[in-house]
C-alpha cells in the first residue's frame, strides 16, 4: 500500500541537504542520518532497496576509513503526530533487546532519529540497521528456526517480572498497549480490547462482533489464561518478537534464521505463534513450524487447552490486520465466530 512518502520519493520531490548533494541515489538523506552512522564512514550512495507497506526502505553504501566498503539498511516514514517516532523507537528498542537476549537472531541496529526537514505537516523519522543479504523467499528450516525462537523466549526475561515493555511498540502502524501488568490475562485483555477498538475505528461499528468480543474478554480470557502454568509453576513473561509472520523472517548464508521488523513486549511465549494461525501465514502456518516449536518449548498446562489458547491469541492478529487494511477478509471470517469454544457457547444468540 503506497504511502504519500512512497509517491514523493518516486516523483523526486525530496531535496537533499546542500552538504549531502554529492551523495548518489534517490533515497532521502539528512544530517541526522549521518550522526547515526559510524565515525569514519563516508556515504557514497543512498538507493531505494526492497519494499515495505508502511515505510520506504533503502541501502546506504559507502567506505570506511580503512577503504573497505560497507552497507547499511535504512527505513523511513513520515506521519503527523508521534506515530512514526513511536514506531521506530519501539522497533529500535525491540531489536536491541532481542539482540541482547539472543545474539545473531536480528540485524544489529545502529540508531533512529528525526530528519531536520519536514514533509508538509509531517515529520520524517528513520531507523538504520546492519545490512544483511536476506533471502526472504526461502522457508527457514523448522528445527533451527524453532530452536532459535525458543532460545529468545527462554533468555529474554522481563526486567521486573511483569508483562509489558519499557517503550511503546507497534504491530504494523498500530501501537501495542504495553503498560506493565503483573497478570497475563489482564495484559492480554487490554491488548485484545485495543484491537477491537481500532478495528471499529477503521472499519466501522459491528455490534455482533463487539458483543462477542466483550464476552471473550470478560469470560474466555480469564478462563483460559488465569490457570496457566509451566512445569508446575506460574508462567513467566518472555520476550517475544511481536509480529512474527512470513514477511518478517528470512535466512542468510547456509540458512541461518534472521527475524526483523519487531514490535516486542514481554508476554506468554505462546502468544508469539498465534499469528501462525492466520490465513496470511502461508509459510509459518504449516504445522511443521508449530510442531518444531513445541518440541523446543513444550506447551503450558493445561496441555489440552493449547489449541484454544492459540486460537485466542490469533484473534489479536486478525483484528490488527483488519484495522490496518479495512475491508480485508479476516473481519468477515472471524467476526461472528469470535469466541473460543470450550465445550459451551459464550455468545448469546437471542
Amino acid at each position: 500500500m503506497p504511502t504519500p512518502l512512497h509517491v514523493l520519493v518516486e516523483s523526486g520531490g525530496l531535496e537533499k541537504p546542500e552538504n549531502l548533494k554529492h551523495v548518489l541515489g534517490d533515497f532521502p538523506i539528512d544530517e541526522a542520518i549521518m550522526r547515526v552512522l559510524p565515525t569514519g564512514f563516508k556515504l557514497v550512495s543512498a538507493e531505494s532497496f526492497a519494499k515495505s507497506d508502511f515505510s520506504i526502505t533503502g541501502c546506504l553504501q559507502g567506505e570506511m576509513s580503512d577503504g573497505s566498503s560497507k552497507k547499511y539498511f535504512i527505513k523511513a516514514r513520515c506521519a503527523s503526530g508521534k506515530n512514526s517516532r513511536m514506531m521506530f523507537e519501539g522497533e529500535y528498542t525491540s531489536l536491541r533487546t532481542i539482540e541482547a537476549a539472543c545474539p545473531g537472531l536480528v540485524p544489529s541496529v545502529l540508531g533512529c532519529g528525526e530528519f531536520a526537514s519536514s514533509v508538509g505537516d509531517s515529520k520524517l523519522h528513520f531507523l538504520v540497521e546492519e545490512f544483511l543479504q536476506l533471502d526472504s523467499q526461502s522457508k527457514p528450516e523448522p528445527d533451527e528456526f524453532a530452536s532459535s525462537l525458543a532460545a529468545l523466549h527462554r533468555n529474554g526475561r522481563s526486567p521486573n517480572g511483569t508483562f509489558g515493555f519499557p517503550v511503546a511498540t507497534c504491530d504494523g502502524p498500530l501501537p501495542h498497549p504495553v503498560k506493565w501488568q503483573a497478570n497475563w490475562a489482564t495484559f492480554f485483555a487490554e491488548l485484545l480490547r485495543s484491537r477491537v477498538r481500532m478495528d471499529a475505528e477503521a472499519c466501522g461499528p459491528w455490534s455482533e462482533l463487539e458483543k462477542a468480543a466483550d464476552q471473550v474478554i470478560d469470560k474466555v480470557v480469564p478462563r483460559l489464561l488465569n490457570s496457566l502454568s509451566w512445569n508446575g509453576r506460574p508462567i513467566e513473561p518472555a520476550l517475544i518478537h511481536g509480529d512474527l509472520w512470513d514477511a518478517n523472517v528470512g535466512t542468510v548464508g547456509a540458512g541461518k534464521t534472521i527475524i526483523f521488523d519487531a514490535g516486542s513486549y514481554y508476554a506468554h511465549n505462546e502468544m508469539e505463534i498465534g499469528i501462525w494461525r492466520v490465513i496470511y501465514a502461508e509459510k509459518l502456518g504449516h504445522s511443521l513450524y508449530k510442531d518444531a516449536y513445541l518440541r523446543s518449548y513444550p506447551a503450558a498446562e493445561p496441555l489440552e487447552e493449547w489449541d484454544d489458547r492459540n486460537r485466542l491469541y490469533s484473534l489479536k492478529c486478525n483484528l490488527n490486520w483488519s484495522a490496518t487494511d479495512p475491508g480485508i477478509i479476516t473481519r468477515q471470517m472471524y467476526g461472528i465466530s469470535f469466541p473460543v469454544r470450550l465445550g459451551f457457547d459464550f455468545v448469546d444468540k437471542t
